[in-house]
């Protein structure tokens, strides 16, 4: 038979063993709890670049966009006055035809 000692002794263990048993679920618990908290940072900050990178996508395409109408106009500019110079030149040539011609029938 068990004496009392023994039982007090069995009955000590069983609760020491409860204890950590308890001890240990509780640390998993939390382990697990920082866990979720470290995976959720974690997607958030992601998400944060996701973020900051479509903005900056966004962001050069409109400068693109605004460069591409910027050096059309520009072009535009360009061709408006070299046609326009076209023009006088060709005017200008044209009067001095006529003032060799007019000249020549003298």
């Amino acid at each position: 038979m068990v004496d009392q000692h023994e039982l007090y002794l069995i009955q000590t263990e069983n609760r020491h063993l409860k204890d950590t048993i308890i001890a240990l679920r509780e640390e998993l618990e939390r382990v697990s709890i920082q866990h979720d908290d470290n995976i959720q940072k974690a997607i958030a900050v992601a998400n944060d670049g996701i973020n900051q990178l479509q903005a900056t996508v966004v962001a050069m395409r409109d400068e693109l966009e605004r460069n591409k109408i910027a050096s059309e106009e520009e072009f535009q500019k360009i061709r408006r006055t070299a046609c326009a110079e076209i023009e006088q030149l060709q005017h200008a040539i044209f009067v001095l035809r006529d003032k060799l011609e007019a000249y020549e029938k003298k």
